[in-house]
Order: C-alpha cells, then structure tokens, then sequence
C-alpha cells in the first residue's frame, strides 16, 4: 500500500469511528432519558413523581445523563481501539468508570442516579465498539456475551476478595448474607437479563404496541418479573422482592398489551410501592439499556 491509499485508508477508518461513536452519544442518551420519561413506573423516578428517591428527581437525571454519556463514548472508543483480547478490555475501562462516577456525583451534588449505568452500559458500550471494528454488523446478543467473556474472571476475583474481608458497600453485603451478584454476576453471564427477557420482550411490544412509553413499560415488568432486583433487597429483604415479582407477574398476566386499565393499575402499583420504599432500580438500567440497543440499530441502519 503507498502512501496516498494509505491515508485515503486511515481517513476511512476516523470517518467509520467518528460515525460509530456519534451513534453510540445518541442512542446512550436517548437509552437514559427515555428511561427517565417512561411513566408511571412503580417505585422509579418519572414524569409524574420521584417514586420511592426523595433524593432525586426527573432533573437529576437529566443532568447525570449530560455528565455520564460522553464517558460511556469514550469506553467505546477504547473498545473499538484495543488490538488485544477482550480479556483487555475491562481493565482498560475500569479507570474510565471511576471518572464517570466522580462526573455523575459532581452533577448531581453527590446523588448515584447512574452508578449502575456506568458499569453495565460501560462494559458493553466497550465491548459494542471492540465487536463492531471487526465485524461492521450489530448484533446485541453477541455483544453481551462478549461482555461476559470480558469480565467473568476479573468480576470473580472481585467475589473472591469479597469473601475475605467484611462487606463495604450494600451490594457486598448483599453478597455476604444471601449469596446475591448483582449486576457483576449479570454481566458475568454476559447480561442473560437483558438476551433472554428484556431484548425479546421489547421487540414483541414494539410489534404489537405503538405506544412507545406502554411497549417500555411493558419490558419493565417482564424484568421486574424475572430479575432478582438488588436495589430492592439494599431497601427490604428477600420477600419484599418477591412481593415485586409476583406484582409483576400478575401485571403481565392481565396484560399481555399495556392497555388503559394497566396504567391505572401501575399508578396504582406505584403507590404501593412508594408507600413500602421499593424501588426496582435495576430493573431501570436494564430498562435503558434496551432502549440503547433498539436507538442504535435504528441509528446504524440509516
């Protein structure tokens, strides 16, 4: 190759790279706020109230969105640059993620609105941009398998150390007295939450459902149904989470389509909720994850 295909070669690849990292700043804010927006969800931070936070509100959001997003980019620029094994990759984002929360605190004068976000969504923001350098084709569920593969050893080294030294954060005690992983053993398993439930069912809603804030609220009660929520053990216990899932279930039972009589039950269910402080935070993220997956392939496919 001379040195003019040579540089017509590499003005190629910047170009492809800037276009991939546009998409990936569009689809990840729009993930986050429409996230936010979907209502009413129980327990969850929308347009009609906080839920169960008196910490945070719709605004907060919006301005953790702001800060965290161009993070989220930049792990998918490290993901599409690494030429090593995707066991690289998490060390190389791992860094990263603590400047995004330190963005996230800064913005929201000291309130976690994103600090899930950051590590599930980080992880395959870098995992999307190793992937998508190499084959130009997105493909979510080979995606989130690859993250699997890139963190499963070093998450467990984490779970490891865990057990030899008292619990800090409410997701290492959380491990310690009931044997939960939390999102680090969602990711683990390359995120089954999301290939296996929430992917599935916001393509059914969406066929189905032209509502785009009732098909999201629809994949949020198929994960609230199927997911052991820590953010609701941090705030209850085990049966209180099993209270959510069976909710959920009925829910989805009477409604197979997020119908007028179902929003006036999630109403409903969100008072509940508020009244006994369950939130079903992660369930959000994964939430917001799907709706970054379905923005993106629209994005991509222009």
């Amino acid at each position: 190759m001379n040195e003019k295909s040579s540089c017509e070669h590499s003005r190629r690849d910047d170009t492809r790279l800037d276009n991939f990292l546009n998409c990936v700043r569009d689809a990840a804010a729009y993930g986050l706020l429409e996230e936010v927006r979907t209502t009413p969800k129980p327990g969850l931070v929308d347009l009609h109230d906080n839920g169960s936070h008196r910490d945070m509100c719709y605004e907060t959001f919006v301005a953790s969105t702001g800060a965290v997003v161009p993070y989220l980019v930049e792990m998918a620029e490290t993901g599409w640059s690494l030429e090593g094994s995707p066991s690289e990759l998490f060390p190389a984002i791992r860094p990263i993620g603590v400047r995004a929360e330190a963005a996230m605190f800064a913005a929201t004068g000291g309130v976690n609105t994103h600090k899930g976000i950051i590590f599930s969504l980080g992880i395959i923001a870098a995992c999307l941009g190793y992937q998508y350098r190499r084959t130009g084709v997105l493909d979510p569920c080979g995606v989130l398998e690859l993250g699997g593969l890139a963190t499963r050893d070093w998450l467990e080294q984490d779970f490891d150390r865990m057990k030899t030294r008292p619990p800090v954060t409410h997701g290492e005690h959380l491990f310690a007295e009931y044997g939960y992983r939390g999102i680090r053993g969602e990711a683990q398993e390359g995120f089954p939450a999301l290939r296996l439930f929430a992917l599935p069912a916001m393509k059914q809603a969406l066929a189905v459902q032209p509502d785009a804030n009732r098909a999201r609220l629809h994949v949020l009660l198929t994960l609230m149904a199927n997911v052991d929520d820590t953010n609701i053990l941090i705030r209850s216990n085990p049966q209180t989470l099993e209270y959510a899932q069976e909710e959920a279930r009925r829910l989805l039972l009477s409604h197979p389509i997020i119908t007028d009589r179902a929003m006036e039950e999630l109403a409903a269910l969100n008072r509940e909720f508020v009244a006994r402080n369950i939130s079903p935070g992660g369930c959000a993220d994964l939430l917001a994850i799907a709706i970054f997956f379905a923005r993106l392939q629209e994005l991509i496919q222009k």
